[in-house]
């Protein structure tokens, strides 16, 4: 998508471009978040801009996500570098008056990960790597990934309950069916977390769509949200996650791969055990918990809601049949 609503001045004498010689082209927007792509003289760029205001709440998380990424690229993680500004803000972040704040990356030419691409040795081997950048040496808070950020707690489930059938949502019989999974499944992805030690500074979002493959080789993107992780609980996800590409259960042959190749580049071996996946429930619960907490900037309709709550006892039982995987 071609747009011309870009201070693109601004961008380029901020980190230091040559002129612009092409167009700008809009490449994702996704609440306040927007990328570009640029064409420079250097060659062409790509712009995030991940907050649309002048000051960072968060700050703090993502100027330790930059440190691990710093670290993860020193490794030889396959990461596009950023491109650091000419007056940073802090790390690699520049602050554009009235505009926000940005990164900016060398575009790197690509195509989205497809089901057919086989990488299931470097998806275990690129999270080995991630997970020995920083260890932890104590027990961190469960993150979003378990339902817990920001913390949902028995009560307001109920609450969004109540207030659903006082308005009629069409979601609110399906929550009413079935909360009593809710509250279970969320008290324990909580439980599962704190007794799934060792914990890491780690990506947290090595999703297939974090996944670009560029000259037939794949790079993972997007260390923003980088934060303290189970490892185990992680891995798991992670493993199945990509097994799952493209087909209704993970290939068994796939998981075993991306195991055996993070436990060769120095992955702790995954032990089997009950909650193993339980990372994969707490996702489903958060997605469903955002959007009846308007917590972020995209929401769901009340029918995908509906359909939400409605696969959560699919998604408990294909976690806990998957967990098998690693016997």
């Amino acid at each position: 998508m071609l747009v011309t609503d870009v201070d693109v001045a601004a961008i380029a004498e901020a980190f230091g471009l040559t002129d612009p010689v092409g167009p700008v082209h809009l490449v994702r927007r996704r609440g306040q978040v927007e990328a570009w792509r640029i064409l420079t003289g250097s060659g062409p760029v790509l712009i995030k801009r991940f907050w649309a205001d002048d000051e960072l709440p968060w700050q703090d998380q993502l100027e330790l996500a930059m440190k691990i990424e710093k670290r993860a690229i020193e490794a030889g993680i396959d990461t596009p570098p950023p491109i650091e500004p000419i007056r940073p803000l802090f790390g690699s972040v520049a602050r554009i008056d009235g505009h926000g704040l940005f990164r900016a990356f060398p575009f790197i030419e690509h195509q989205p990960l497809s089901d057919d691409d086989d990488i299931a040795e470097w998806v275990g081997t690129t999270l080995a790597l991630t997970h020995g950048l920083q260890s932890l040496s104590s027990r961190p808070a469960p993150n979003w990934w378990y339902c817990q950020f920001p913390p949902v707690p028995a009560e307001r489930w109920r609450q969004w309950l109540q207030e659903g059938e006082a308005s009629g949502a069409i979601w609110a019989p399906a929550l009413r069916e079935h909360l009593n999974l809710v509250l279970d499944q969320a008290e324990r992805v909580v439980s599962t977390f704190a007794t799934s030690p060792p914990f890491a500074l780690s990506h947290r979002d090595f999703e297939p769509w974090n996944v670009i493959m560029a000259g037939g080789q794949p790079m993972l993107i997007d260390w923003d949200t980088t934060g303290p992780e189970s490892i185990p609980l992680e891995a798991a996800y992670v493993f199945v996650t990509f097994a799952r590409r493209g087909r209704d259960e993970p290939d068994p042959h796939l998981v075993h791969r991306s195991h055996q190749a993070y436990v060769t580049a120095g992955g702790r071996p995954l032990a089997p055990r009950h909650g193993l996946l339980d990372r994969m429930i707490g996702y489903h619960l958060s997605k469903i918990a955002d959007t009846l907490g308007h917590f972020f900037d995209t929401q769901d309709d009340e029918q995908k809601i509906r359909e939400r709550i409605e696969r959560l006892p699919e998604t408990v039982t294909n976690a806990r049949k998957w967990e098998r995987l690693f016997e």
